[in-house]
């Protein structure tokens, strides 16, 4: 827990929290226990072959626990995490002894991606620390390379999975459900999860055949607390009875309240770049509390 620092100064006071309570945590995967499982199936309607690629993961992830010590839930926000292995390649051959065509697919610069807007709600953990987060919309970014020979498609180039223009706005992204566990070991938390994540490539260089990504992987890894630097006010008495805040540049909002629970909060808006605030006193609001916080 941290500390509440309150200023009382004519008739306003200024409050600024530094609590830290449920702040978030950096997990980096420890490489020689993550690993990943990359299989591309290529359907062309009458067959349909598959081939897949092993690796170890790097990368990291956040999750916010709540609260810090003994959390009670866990929110997975941020994902980033790659295959070890800079080049997956992967090599097909359709009908017997290949008399259908081949096709080859190398996978480069490979991320699997999760934003705060695409991640699941918060779940409680149970007494063994397990839980389940669901309903989360996973990304993939990186280059594919190709190179098909078959009866019906004839086709050789690249396409930036991460690139809107090159992968159609309809490829099919299933939610994935994160199933792990967090643990202690003294005060450092270690996370383990699996996850299992399915993706339909479509796009106009694959028309007439159906690609599917399938990715598994189980993910270990130990946790740190992410240090946030927090916005410090400089409270200086104005005359007539007003004061002055004042804080370093940066994308901050600054709230005012007439009670220090912040319940109805009123967002003072200010200009880009504004480092100053100065509040009058008023008989409407014989007090007030201030905060100013991280976007």
């Amino acid at each position: 827990m941290g500390h509440r620092v309150v200023l009382i100064i004519i008739g306003l006071l200024c409050w600024f929290d530094e609590q830290t309570e449920g702040g978030p945590w950096v997990f980096t995967a420890d490489e020689k226990k993550s690993s990943i499982d990359l299989e591309v199936v290529i359907d062309l309607g009458l067959v349909k072959e598959s081939d897949s690629e092993s690796s170890r993961i790097k990368g990291s992830l956040i999750a916010e626990l709540k609260p810090d010590k003994d959390p009670e839930t866990i929110r997975i926000t941020h994902v980033d995490l790659q295959p070890t292995k800079s080049n997956l390649q992967l090599n097909y051959s359709f009908g017997p002894f290949g008399l259908l065509g081949r096709a080859k697919i190398s996978m480069k610069s490979i991320n699997i991606l999760l934003a705060p807007e695409d991640a699941g709600e918060a779940t409680e953990l149970d007494d063994d620390g397990r839980f389940t987060q669901v309903g989360n919309i996973p990304a993939m970014s990186g280059l594919v390379n190709y190179d098909v020979n078959v009866t019906i498609l004839k086709n050789k180039g690249e396409i930036d999975l991460g690139d809107p223009e090159q992968v159609s706005d309809g490829a099919g992204v299933e939610p994935f459900d994160v199933e792990g566990q967090l643990v202690w070991n003294r005060d450092v938390p270690v996370l383990q999860f699996d996850f299992d994540i399915e993706q339909e490539v479509t796009s106009e260089e694959f028309e007439g055949a159906t690609v599917l990504v399938l990715v598994k992987g189980t993910f270990i890894a130990s946790g740190e607390i992410l240090e946030i630097k927090r916005p410090e006010l400089l409270i200086v008495p104005e005359d007539g009875g007003g004061i002055s805040l004042s804080w370093e540049s940066g994308e901050y909002i600054l709230e005012s309240s007439s009670e220090p629970a912040f319940i109805n909060p009123e967002i003072i808006e200010l200009d880009k770049g504004q480092t100053e605030y100065v509040a009058k006193p008023s008989l409407d609001h014989p007090q007030r509390f201030f905060r100013l916080r991280t976007r």
